[in-house]
């Protein structure tokens, strides 16, 4: 969402959540499910970290093993797997190989691209395909080659819920869009970054993912030094984060990412952290469910990106 149209190119992920929701329900040639004893997602870049969310929400709830590999397929797998192969822009040569090999290996290999060599080679191969848009910007590429991969999986009878998952997302999705604009902690947050180090901390599976667009979004387009730490535990969490505030030349903002997943026992260390640093905002994630929940904190992280940007520009 950053950059000079984010905002309004985010405003359609919503109906894209649905939309590619129902292509993925209406995929033709799923393979039967009874032989597969394991799911490995295969994709290089945004497609790794799709894989990586998409892992961490099977984890508690799938019927068999869900990996993400990135784009290399790993060495077990065989007949008895299932590889979906996520490939935003169409013709990733990572993802293309690790298809490649995966069908070599006898796996059932299932594909998630736009028109590309992984299309083609679906044609080719007779290979099911959820075709998704290559033009969806990052939140919404994150969302678009998730949310095939969990209604392919709750089709084959692996995991459930996942299309009342990916329909809270969309619904969460639309309401944190409607308070962005008018959000007084992003403005005021995008007002005491420049020139001081951000430190965006999180924890668990989801907040990891949600601190890495964090800052990778600051660093991108606001033009922020960001360093993506642990949610602070103890008090030597916290000192570390002070040494790195003291190394800055006008020093840090702490910035925490809370969600309803993240370990338990944190908030001694939250308190702790508060009384050593000047700057602290905290974000505490809406929606029901992980999913929900990871893409309303990167919404919120690309519209502070996409502030400091515009004040930036201001400013010049």
């Amino acid at each position: 969402m950053s950059g000079g149209n984010g905002r309004d190119s985010a405003r359609h992920l919503p109906d894209q959540l649905r939309d590619i929701a129902v292509a993925a329900a209406e995929t033709e040639g799923l393979p039967d499910s009874e032989p597969i004893t394991s799911v490995v997602v295969l994709g290089a870049g945004l497609a790794r970290v799709a894989g990586d969310v998409v892992a961490g929400i099977c984890s508690l709830r799938a019927a068999v093993p869900v990996v993400a590999a990135g784009a290399s397929c790993p060495s077990w797998v065989d007949e008895s797997t299932l590889a979906i192969v996520v490939a935003p822009n169409g013709s990733d040569p990572g993802a293309v190989a690790a298809a490649q090999s995966a069908r070599t290996a006898g796996a059932c290999v299932i594909g998630v691209a736009p028109d590309g060599e992984l299309a083609r080679l679906a044609r080719q191969w007779k290979m099911p395909l959820v075709q998704i848009d290559a033009d969806a910007g990052p939140a919404a590429g994150l969302g678009v080659s998730v949310v095939p991969v969990l209604v392919l999986l709750e089709r084959l009878g692996l995991i459930s819920g996942m299309t009342q998952t990916v329909l809270e997302a969309a619904d969460q999705v639309a309401e944190r869009l409607t308070r962005l604009d008018h959000d007084p902690l992003v403005a005021e947050l995008a007002a005491v970054l420049p020139g001081r180090l951000a430190l965006v901390t999180a924890a668990g599976d989801m907040g990891k993912h949600a601190a890495r667009r964090w800052v990778q979004e600051l660093d991108r387009f606001g033009g922020v030094a960001a360093v993506r730490r642990r949610l602070p535990a103890d008090a030597d969490d916290v000192a570390t984060g002070v040494r790195l505030s003291e190394a800055s030349v006008n020093g840090s903002v702490l910035i925490l990412l809370r969600h309803s997943a993240e370990p338990k026992g944190l908030d001694g260390g939250v308190a702790i952290a508060r009384d050593q640093f000047a700057h602290v905002f905290e974000f505490v994630a809406s929606g029901e469910g992980p999913f929900a929940q990871l893409l309303d904190l990167v919404l919120v992280g690309d519209a502070v990106a996409e502030a400091v940007a515009h004040q930036s520009h201001r400013q010049t």
